[in-house]
């Protein structure tokens, strides 16, 4: 992009936040600092429900998964797997039967204790769940409890993904007692329990006590929803909120940096910010236009005016963290001449359909410049986010162009999922992916690393760049997560000084 472009695209953007931060009462719920013993954490994209077997989008399991609910295995912040309810597992030699050994002393939070036949129970209610993220545990035939402590899964055909795929919203393990109220009163494993959640405002988390972990760290966490970071500064530093975690807009850091009552840190995440082409529908079924697209949008750019700079240039939907990340240089470096070329004269008018929270606006302003400069005709539409965005562009599948972070882990093969809103149907990729999954394992990073370079190729949408992940804290707060590779922000060791 230009120097001067850039420059006049700096100059809108804080008059569009402005806007956006005018435009409605969403900013952000009054709070004060926590008592003794209790943590306030401020984030930026609030749940539209509990319930993550019906309702799609990250920011349920982001409260939910490991602070609430339990999985087999988690994700580490490094994006290695760790033994979580399972203590141990074993795989037969067919690689088609998992054997978990379970931890012992689980309860949950209603006091019902934890036994294999709750993972039998989790595992074949899979097919009740609504959302997508289900169909990651589609190969689990049966589930078996020979004993109250182990549990045998049989497969349809090897998983290579299987592991992973347990870390994840679809891995967790609920109990019949709790079946009933999960969009009230989500019932858990783990260190923390839903006392209330004021939708879209606040949800306080009380201590587990029974917790097998040992006593949880605080006594209770508020989780206090701010959509305008302008108001989430504010707050922050007129004693509200002890800390903001994943704090979308670094333009505001300076006003923390020098202050010593305040640590600023910055880490890595699994979220890609991917511009979102709908390969099924006009004009993007044509692999030309994808392509005039990628070469169109200056990606450096874009992170320049979206994030200062700021987090990792990515090829493709996968991150350092995941074992099949791949270095090689953009096949599609911005080159405007070769977008105008492959445009061969046409002007195609396309939507873009964009949440409207600030990161996203300042990086769909930049991206609809450099499209018109190639030629596009782009009508920018700003969609609530998270219902509105969710229903139409990723349920509903009515976008042409749009832009969303994907925070969830090991992820590229969602573009060849039947039900994913990209629409990629493409049967070379499709096998590479089956292969990867089924194949054996000594072959499955690089087959991996293939299948995404096949996504990649064909332009099936554009991988602008790596969101950081950026926290402010008071002094007093210490075991704050500093990375993310799941899709859990996990608050388990998270505390206050004084507790």
């Amino acid at each position: 992009m230009p120097a001067a472009r850039l420059r006049a695209a700096r100059a809108l953007v804080p008059l569009l936040v402005l806007g956006l931060a005018l435009a409605g009462c969403a900013g952000g719920p009054p709070v004060s600092r926590s008592a003794p013993g209790e943590v306030t954490v401020a984030l930026s994209t609030p749940p539209s429900g509990l319930n993550y077997t019906r309702n799609s989008g990250v920011a349920i399991p982001q409260a939910l998964l490991y602070n609430v609910y339990e999985t087999l295995v988690k994700i580490a912040p490094d994006g290695r797997l760790q033994p979580l309810l399972a203590e141990s597992w074993t795989v037969s030699p067919d690689r088609l039967e998992y054997t978990f050994t379970l931890r012992r002393g689980v309860t949950f939070t209603d006091g019902t204790p934890f036994t294999a036949d709750d993972v039998v129970f989790s595992f074949d209610r899979l097919d009740t769940w609504t959302t997508a993220s289900a169909g990651q545990l589609s190969r689990i035939a049966e589930t078996r409890a020979p004993s109250p402590h182990v549990v045998q899964l049989r497969l349809s055909e090897p998983d290579n993904a299987l592991l992973a795929s347990l870390a994840g919203p679809a891995g967790t393990i609920f109990t019949p007692s709790g079946a009933g109220t999960l969009a009230t009163d989500p019932v858990g494993t783990g260190p923390y329990d839903v006392a209330s959640y004021d939708t879209g405002a606040t949800m306080r988390l009380v201590a587990h006590d029974g917790w097998w972990g040992g006593r949880p760290p605080m006594r209770a966490i508020t989780l206090a929803y701010y959509t305008d970071p302008t108001a989430q500064t504010n707050a922050l530093l007129t004693g509200g909120p002890d800390a903001a975690l994943g704090v979308g807009s670094p333009q505001l850091l300076p006003r923390f940096a020098d202050d010593p009552a305040f640590r600023v840190t910055e880490g890595t995440t699994n979220g890609e910010m991917v511009l979102a082409m709908n390969n099924a529908a006009p004009p993007f079924d044509d692999v030309r236009l994808r392509r005039a697209v990628r070469h169109a949008v200056d990606d450096d750019a874009v992170r320049e005016i979206a994030m200062e700079g700021r987090g990792t240039p990515i090829t493709s939907m996968v991150p350092p963290t995941d074992p099949w990340f791949d270095d090689r240089p953009d096949p599609y470096p911005h080159d405007p001449a070769r977008a105008r070329e492959l445009l061969a004269g046409e002007h195609p008018e396309i939507s873009f359909k964009v949440p409207n929270l600030p990161q996203y606006v300042r990086a769909a302003q930049a991206v609809q410049s450099d499209l018109q400069a190639a030629g596009f005709v782009v009508d920018l539409q700003l969609l609530e986010f998270p219902a509105v965005w969710l229903g139409e562009v990723f349920t509903g599948h009515d976008y042409q162009l749009s832009m969303v972070i994907h925070a969830e882990p090991r992820d590229i093969g969602t573009f060849s999922s039947p039900t994913s809103y990209f629409g990629f149907d493409d049967p070379r990729a499709a096998a590479v992916l089956a292969a990867a999954r089924s194949g054996p394992p000594e072959q499955y990073v690089d087959r991996m690393r293939e299948y995404a370079r096949i996504v990649t190729d064909e332009a099936a949408a554009g991988f602008l760049y790596l969101t950081p992940w950026l926290n402010v804290v008071h002094a007093d707060v210490t075991g704050e997560p500093t990375g993310n590779a799941s899709e859990s922000i996990d608050l388990t060791a998270i505390r206050r000084a004084g507790r």
